[in-house]
């Protein structure tokens, strides 16, 4: 009795529309995680300065909250960039999001097996894997015009830097906006 319960209860959602929603979120923290690494990568390369900053620490430290000395309106300064090119409330938000991905949900989304859980599961899912578009689209048009420095025109920059111009566009009107949209 108490297995076919036990089994009732696994029936009540459909795990499988979960779990390709983690997935993509999953994979959306990836692209996020891949693209700030190329930023450290010009950030590195713009003024001769070696930070040695893994692209997690990156994240975790750029956030305001957490008051470091690698934060990255720090490194900014440090290169003699404008700390206004980023929007710390934004990657703050996306940051505790991405810890709850990391480190919680199983215990806030899916404990239960409810339908109600499973519809918070799938609504964190999608409103994380938008938020980390939006940051992804932002890193990437800050790595474009940060990489315009070593060019006399767009058309040196690589093939795939050169698809990044839509980003670039994402990046400044985010940046008049104070926010990410």
């Amino acid at each position: 009795m108490e297995v076919n319960n036990l089994t009732d209860k696994f029936r009540m959602i459909n795990r499988a529309d979960v779990y390709s929603k983690i997935g993509m979120a999953l994979i959306s923290a990836q692209r996020v995680e891949f693209v700030s690494g190329e930023l450290l990568k010009v950030l590195e390369n713009f003024d001769g300065g070696g930070y040695r900053v893994t692209t997690i620490e990156f994240l975790e430290k750029s956030a305001k909250s957490q008051k470091t000395f690698k934060t990255l309106g720090a490194i900014f300064s440090l290169h003699k960039l404008n700390p206004k090119l980023i929007i710390e409330d934004e990657l703050d938000s996306y940051l505790i999001k991405r810890n709850i991905l990391a480190h919680e949900f199983w215990r806030r989304y899916l404990y239960s097996l409810s339908e109600q859980q499973k519809k918070e599961a799938l609504d964190f899912c999608d409103d994380f894997g938008r938020h980390s578009q939006r940051v992804e689209s932002f890193f990437k048009g800050l790595v474009y015009f940060l990489s315009l420095r070593y060019v006399t025109d767009r058309s040196q920059l690589s093939e795939e830097m050169q698809t990044w111009s839509v980003d670039f566009k994402y990046f400044t009107q985010s940046l008049n906006d104070k926010e990410l949209h």
